[in-house]
């Protein structure tokens, strides 16, 4: 589906309502052509007599002019047959484009509407340029500024009165101007509430922290909320549906408060040709849904500073402008300005070092943040102290940066970077060792934005721990939020990121902090760049939610696929990566396999899978590639987990760490009992005849052992002392003391 067609029809749509030259017989009259319009109840009465006139004369459009009352309701009914005429009302009174179409519209291929968009692309013998895309319909919604998403905790509690300072956990987000709400009780709503503008943001040396400022009502307690969050779509489509029947919405809020089936989007593809053109082509596809990492975000040099007004501008070329975000740091990359002497270590959470543990805690205001634990701890000669508290950190060893040239594979969209990309976190807290080391805490976003001990790292032997220490260079460079990013953003997406002087102000605001007038300032010259999302949560390519309350009447599933063609579909459920074996392990940024878990099933069940339909080859099959075991794992308190797998040359399944309980049941069908690697070809004979008056019996196996290291037992149906002197792989002797009475027998078993 392509991506494009979220924006489908309506705001292009209306708008050439405006510009397109109306045909000669239709009907356009302004409102105040029928009458009294000077106050709502004139104007209502005006509008009544407007429809009806315009219904009789076959039906048109109904300008509803700035001046008119804006008490005036409007509801536009005058359509009630299907093949009648209808009534188009564009409203104009609140400086943007209302249209109340007319209720039905015409029938239009099938489908009756108020409005139709209509492109005939026939270019005879001519043809399209080279490759591009023709839409029918385009709408850009760009979002620069003005809209927020914020919502974390005071730090400590504020007294109501004008130019309060507020602390909050990350100054991250915040803008001068912004619009807050803050509540009256800790990680909670309650009342009462303060609806603030920021007024200015500031920098407290002793507490090296941000905080912002603004006029407070009503004091607030710690951890009272501060949030605010704008949901600004390209397009919204709001239905009602309170009478019986069945219909579709491209999108994505449908009231429904009737019965019949209800689609909030349905996509159905009806085809003839063959579908797949040729090479690169992707086929049929219903529903897309695709992620893209981007790496190669805004980088610059300083032209100029004036923290008067907080105000940083960037000089022009190619510095990819339309990547700027006001919630992402500024990062000075004037690597005479960073911090790097010295290695740190870094320790995951939960895992030890030197005998101490250093686990991710929940806990705080309300026991909602998620205070990740983990270590980072320099050797003594970095040259750390509470000054590198608002700077940013980041390890620079190559397997934990994204280079040009990485040697690991990606594909797709997914592109290299053209220089190298770090991952800057903010530094949250400092304490000096008695040893001389140093440890710094970092901004780190999980639920929450709190001081965390750790990094997530690229690759696991990084980390340290007992009996694993390894030393990662590292750098602690200057830099600030931006809060601000109005006069610096520039569409340059067409130009390939580049902008030329004239094209903006090229101005970025930053938040303060400690290193303003210092030698560790932003000057002109210093290259700059927007710091990449260090810690990002993937996009979740497909969610599905269900908040049912009542229990359903039918069988249903969340996802339900019927194969009801003529032809078989090879596979239900396809999975793939961008490596599916081990060798490909090396070319891994972070040397994991593409998935940590394929399926997981963590919910409460009656049935995990259930195959209620025949399977004529096998209901589960592990094809083992490259001669690698499939194991079958199931933790348990002892060892860690008991282990099922098959030898994939030998196809001998092997039982690891875990005992064999048949619950009082049979085991049938065994050939042979083997406590070797080598398994037994026989296990036992019954009821052997032995010739009378024999002292002595040569047993012949009915399959050859591998060797004679076995075990056996002989049981004669007499009374007699008996040895086995000899064993071969072709069997054994049997000799006894008293000689064998006529009808004599014998039974036996080997162990291996």
């Amino acid at each position: 589906m392509p991506r494009h067609f979220a924006g489908f029809l309506l705001t292009l749509c209306l708008l050439v309502l405006l510009v397109a030259p109306l045909a000669a017989d239709t009907t356009v009259r302004s409102l105040a052509d029928y009458g009294d319009i000077a106050t709502p109840a004139a104007a209502a009465a005006t509008l009544k007599i407007a429809v009806q006139k315009l219904m009789a004369e076959g039906g048109g459009i109904l300008e509803i002019p700035t001046n008119a009352p804006k008490e005036l309701k409007i509801e536009n009914t005058s359509q009630t047959d299907v093949w009648g005429h209808g009534v188009t009302i564009v409203d104009y009174r609140w400086g943007f484009v209302n249209y109340q179409l007319a209720p039905i519209g015409r029938e239009q291929a099938g489908v009756w509407s108020g409005f139709r968009l209509e492109r005939h692309l026939n270019m005879g013998q001519d043809s399209l340029p080279h490759c591009g895309t023709y839409s029918n319909q385009a709408i850009h919604n760009y979002i620069t500024s003005g809209a927020s998403s914020y919502m974390l905790t005071l730090t400590e509690p504020v007294k109501a009165g004008n130019d309060a300072k507020l602390y909050v956990d990350t100054i991250r987000g915040i803008w001068v101007g912004a619009f807050l709400n803050v509540t009256g009780s800790a990680v909670g709503y309650a009342e009462p509430f303060d609806r603030i503008t920021v007024k200015s943001i500031g920098w407290d040396p002793v507490k090296r922290q941000n905080y912002f400022t603004a006029d407070l009502e009503y004091d607030h307690p710690l951890a009272a909320l501060v949030y605010n969050k704008h949901v600004v779509n390209g397009q919204q489509i709001t239905s009602y549906s309170n009478c019986d029947n069945q219909s579709m919405e491209f999108q994505v809020t449908r009231h429904n408060y009737a019965v019949g089936d209800s689609f909030a989007i349905s996509g159905m593809m009806k085809y003839m040709g063959n579908v797949f053109s040729g090479f690169g082509d992707e086929g049929a596809i219903v529903i897309n849904s695709e992620t893209v990492g981007e790496v190669d975000g805004f980088h610059s040099q300083v032209e100029s500073v004036d923290w008067g007004t907080d105000t940083l501008t960037y000089a022009p070329g190619k510095v990819n402008p339309h990547t700027l975000s006001n919630s992402r740091p500024l990062v000075n990359y004037n690597q005479d300005k960073w911090l790097t002497q010295g290695t740190v270590l870094v320790v995951a959470p939960g895992q030890t070092y030197q005998g101490q543990s250093y686990p991710s805690v929940v806990g705080g205001p309300g026991n909602v943040f998620n205070y990740q634990g983990g270590l980072i701890q320099s050797t003594p000669d970095a040259p750390w102290d509470e000054s590198i508290i608002g700077r940013y950190f980041a390890l620079t060893d190559d397997s934990e940066i994204l280079t040009p040239n990485d040697p690991s594979s990606v594909g797709g969209y997914a592109n290299s970077p053209d220089r190298p990309v770090y991952r800057w976190y903010e530094i949250k807290e400092f304490k000096r060792n008695d040893d001389g080391t140093k440890v710094l805490k970092i901004l780190r976003v999980r639920w929450s934005a709190v001081a965390a001990g750790a990094p997530t790292l690229y690759d696991d032997e990084n980390y340290t721990y007992d009996g694993h220490v390894k030393p990662l260079r590292y750098a602690i460079a200057p830099g600030a939020w931006v809060y601000d990013i109005s006069q610096a953003w520039v569409n340059a997406v067409s130009t390939g990121g580049y902008i030329d002087a004239g094209d903006s102000p090229r101005q970025l605001k930053l938040t303060p902090n400690g290193d303003r007038g210092t030698r560790f300032d932003f000057a002109p010259g210093d290259p700059v760049e927007q710091a990449i999302g260090s810690d990002p949560w993937h996009p979740r390519p497909v969610r599905i939610r269900q908040f049912d309350q009542i229990p359903t009447t039918m069988g249903n599933a969340t996802i339900e696929m019927e194969q009801l063609g003529r032809v078989q579909v090879p596979i239900g459920i396809n999975i793939n990566g961008i490596i599916s074996g081990r060798d490909g392990l090396p070319n891994r940024k972070d040397r994991k396999p593409p998935y940590r878990t394929m399926i997981n099933l963590g919910s409460l069940a009656n049935e995990g899978i259930r195959f209620s339909g025949e399977v004529l080859d096998a209901a589960m099959f592990f094809v083992q590639p490259n001669d690698q075991v499939q194991p079958i794992r199931w933790r348990n308190n002892v060892n860690g987990s008991s282990q099922l797998s098959v030898d994939p040359k030998t196809g001998t399944f092997e039982l690891a760490n875990g005992d064999v309980d048949v619950n009082n049941r049979a085991v049938q069908g065994i050939r042979g009992l083997s406590a070797t690697d080598k398994p037994a070809a026989n296990l036992r004979g019954m009821d052997i005849a032995i010739p009378a008056g024999a002292t002595e019996f040569a047993l012949a196996f009915p399959t050859p052992e591998t060797d004679a290291a076995y075990a056996v037992s002989v049981t004669p149906s007499w009374m007699t002392a008996l040895c086995v002197p000899t064993k071969t792989d072709k069997g054994f002797t049997v000799q006894f003391a008293t000689p064998a009475p006529a009808g004599a027998k014998l039974d036996w078993v080997i162990v291996r």
